[in-house]
């Protein structure tokens, strides 16, 4: 039996959205690269949910009002039973980093993990995202 789970996933671009903000696992590299997401809680609302997952694993401050839905897919796991319904949202960034490592604050399992952050084209995030997470980028 598969389990749901309902998650947010965010695609924070620069350069006139010719880049997207992505990270690597420190620890587990063989996690692949990924966009910032993560877990809906039990009575919290997607934008902020999204917000939350920013701050635990990238460390960045974002005020909901810049964040724009732009769809939603069913992803189903090949590592477990899970159907994660993901709803994707967009933002604009600017005076960002080119590269930063940030230790997850969170009461999840990522708690305390380092995660490498770093830009890619949207081409190349397209064929190195891991997980079907470029899916919805234009």
């Amino acid at each position: 039996m598969k389990t749901e789970k309902t998650k947010v996933i965010s695609y924070i671009y620069r350069k006139n959205k010719t880049e997207i903000l992505v990270f690597t696992h420190q620890t587990f590299p063989e996690a692949g690269v990924q966009v910032v997401g993560g877990t809906l809680e039990t009575g919290e609302e997607f934008a902020p949910s999204l917000v939350r997952e920013i701050l635990e694993e990238s460390g960045l401050v974002v005020d909901v009002k810049y964040l724009k839905k732009i769809g939603q897919t069913e992803y189903h796991r090949q590592d477990k039973p899970e159907i994660n319904h993901r709803h994707y949202f967009e933002m604009d960034s600017d005076g960002l980093p080119e590269t930063w490592t940030h230790v997850v604050v969170s009461d999840g399992e990522d708690n305390g993990l380092l995660f490498d952050f770093f830009w890619l084209t949207i081409k190349e995030a397209k064929e190195r995202l891991v997980g079907n997470f470029g899916e919805l980028l234009r």
